[in-house]
């Protein structure tokens, strides 16, 4: 990924200022309008301010290791560092091309007073868009090698706001509860672990009068996950992913960081949604020439189609498909302008079938990779998709990965021609876990190979610093339509923008065309999808992923009405403007690709009908054309889409009818 030019301001000037005087070090937002504070004057705390009022309390930081000792409780505050950043990064992937890298930054030199006295530092800094600060354990620490047992972070905010934690869950496929900052559990509800806090997957949003904030994590590279747990109160602790071998949390060497810690600050929720602070506080790119990573849409054969004879049609979570059926997607995704078909599971000999993860000790021989099953003839494959000038990506199991050798098998299928791998099973943010993502998105790089992972954990700006982690799960998405329990409902599909759609791409693969109002709803085979048809095509522009899998058949698609809004869809964005928004409610997103402005909307259970401005898009001159795919007047048959274009002289304002459970597309061009 290239690195737009920048210019760079910084300042750097010691001050060696007293104990007394050193109490409390404030950083301030280039506008002036957010500010971190830091004390020392009972341990190591600090709070931040929005218009000079408290948006968080004073909290508490450190970090506390297995023998016993901790950073934090008495530190004092020994030297200062100030510095600043005017700058841009380059985003090829993203939701707008030019990213803004602006801020002001205050390191903290800090000496535990107990004994033995250790040195440590706290980079903290504050962005227009929210703050974050990170844990830096120089070599002059005198930690050495050491093991973290917890972190002492927390986020106290000062009144009992209204809040959406997310669930528990290994791979952040997990649903976000609305309500008070107190109700927020302590111990996990799950029995497998009784006794064990509650693990509450980030995002974290919070409604404060003055503002919304998400509370994440960014450059995760060698460190736990973190987590989220209550207190009874209006705090959250952060709880980090323990180690696989159970040597407490973190196992490291010193110089070492730790990730950053985030706060997303907008005014509205619907600044949230375009916020990029995660990706800009991420590791730029370590891939020098990125020219071979595609953004694209992708046919995806595992949503329900299967036609081998000798299998059942649906077995498990997915269909098993043949040389045949992917043939059939190869030449639907050629027809359609898409890049891309992913050949999923039960593709390859010995493949692990179940849901361990990439530490399970195997209990089957080690899947190979270069033994398709009867089946699959994956070189044919590859050849037909060639002549079609589409590329293939297949799955892969963690675990199978691993144990036959990550460079090794990535060679082998690059040497196919292939395209990229989709990873499953990880389910973990362990440092382990951490540790062989990044050393597997390496591998894949080297061999010029796309990879979209499955059943891992929240993003946390990875894919900035290796690109071709082109798009990840981490979602409670489609999927869930062919599982039960009414989870990916409505309602949780419009809380997903404002939460995990926050952090970074999302493989939700939208596009379920046997469309169903939440009440007819049923999870059946071929799957449904919930609301109406034109709600699955807004969420293709509402979801940012750079690699689109669209989930339904050939045969589906095939001369269906709204079909056509998938055809050569862009899925990356120069730029993207909220044009209304409300948490769980609705949302109408507007994004630029070239000249062409895509407009999408979704709303909940409740029939909507919105005013929207187009002044902020310049799309109100001469020679714009609109050509919409919305809502039928039927609420009774959700399938219905009502295509028409039209010209836009002198419209400045859309106004648009959604049903229930309904959405909204819609492209502007000239």
């Amino acid at each position: 990924m290239h690195l737009a030019p920048v210019l760079l301001l910084l300042t750097a000037t010691a001050l060696l200022a007293s104990l007394a005087s050193a109490a409390e070090q404030r950083v301030s937002s280039p506008d002036g309008k957010l500010t971190l504070v830091v004390s020392d004057d009972a341990g190591l705390r600090y709070r931040v301010e929005l218009d000079g009022k408290p948006l968080l309390a004073d909290s508490v930081l450190g970090l506390a290791f297995a023998d016993g000792t901790a950073l934090g409780p008495a530190a004092k505050i020994t030297d200062t560092t100030t510095a600043a950043r005017k700058a841009t990064w380059d985003d090829p992937l993203g939701q707008r091309r030019t990213v803004p890298d602006r801020f002001r930054e205050l390191r903290l030199t800090l000496k535990e007073g107990t004994s033995p006295g250790r040195f440590f530092a706290l980079v903290a800094r504050a962005y227009d868009e929210g703050v974050a600060f990170r844990y830096d354990l120089p070599a002059e620490s005198g930690l050495g090698e050491f093991i973290l047992q917890r972190e002492l972070t927390e986020f106290r905010f000062p009144a009992d706001h209204l809040a959406w934690p997310g669930d528990e869950s290994a791979c952040a496929e997990n649903t976000y509860r609305e309500g008070k900052l107190s109700a927020i559990p302590q111990q996990s509800p799950d029995k497998r672990n009784a006794g064990q806090p509650f693990r509450s997957v980030l995002p974290l949003l919070v409604e404060t009068p003055a503002a919304y904030v998400a509370v994440a994590e960014s450059d995760l590279l060698d460190w736990a996950g973190l987590f989220l747990t209550g207190t009874g109160e209006t705090a959250v602790r952060a709880e980090l992913a323990p180690r696989q071998d159970k040597r407490g949390a973190v196992v490291g060497r010193v110089p070492m960081v730790s990730p950053w810690r985030v706060l997303m600050v907008g005014r509205t929720a619907g600044d949230l949604v375009t916020n990029d602070l995660v990706a800009t506080l991420a590791t730029p790119s370590r891939v020098t020439d990125p020219s071979w990573i595609k953004p694209g849409a992708s046919a995806w054969d595992a949503w329900w189609t299967g036609v081998n004879p000798s299998q059942p049609k649906h077995t498990g979570l997915h269909a098993r498909g043949d040389t045949r059926s992917h043939r059939e997607y190869i030449d639907f995704a050629s027809e359609m302008g898409w890049p891309y078909q992913l050949v999923d599971w039960f593709w390859y000999q010995n493949m692990t079938n179940e849901r361990k993860n990439v530490f399970s000790r195997p209990n089957n021989p080690s899947g190979d990779f270069t033994q398709s099953t009867p089946d699959i003839d994956l070189p044919a494959l590859v050849a037909h998709a060639r002549d079609k000038n589409v590329r293939l990506f297949v799955w892969g199991h963690s675990l199978d990965l691993e144990t036959a050798g990550i460079d090794k098998t990535l060679g082998y299928l690059a040497s196919l021609g292939l395209a990229g791998v989709k990873i499953d099973f990880i389910n973990s943010d362990s440092q382990e876990a951490v540790q062989w993502c990044v050393r597997m998105l390496e591998a894949a790089a080297r061999h010029k190979l796309m990879v979209n992972i499955h059943g891992a954990y929240k993003p946390t700006g990875l894919a900035r610093t290796y690109p071709n982690f082109i798009t990840q799960e981490g979602v409670l998405g489609n999927e869930y339509n062919k599982l039960g329990g009414n989870k990916n409902d409505t309602r949780h599909s419009l809380i997903l923008p404002f939460t995990r759609g926050l952090l970074g791409p999302m493989d939700y693969t939208p596009g379920a065309f046997i469309n169903r109002t939440p009440s007819r709803f049923k999870v059946t085979f071929p799957a449904q999808g919930v609301g109406t048809r034109a709600r699955q095509l807004a969420m293709t522009v509402v979801y940012r992923s750079p690699l689109l899998v669209l989930c339904d058949s050939p045969a589906n698609y095939r001369g269906q009405p709204g079909v056509e809004f998938f055809r050569d869809l862009p899925t990356v964005w120069d730029e993207s403007v909220v044009l209304s928004a409300e948490i769980g409610k609705h949302l109408v997103i507007a994004r630029r690709s070239g000249k062409r402005w895509f407009i999408a909307a979704m709303n909940d259970g409740d029939a909507l009908t919105l005013d929207v401005s187009l002044e902020t898009l310049g799309a109100k001159r001469r020679g714009w054309r609109l050509r919409e795919f919305a809502d039928g007047a039927d609420p009774a048959a959700p399938e219905t889409v009502v295509e028409t274009t039209r010209d836009l002289d002198g419209v400045r304002t859309l106004t648009l009818r959604l049903a229930p459970g309904g959405g909204y597309a819609a492209v502007i061009s000239r």
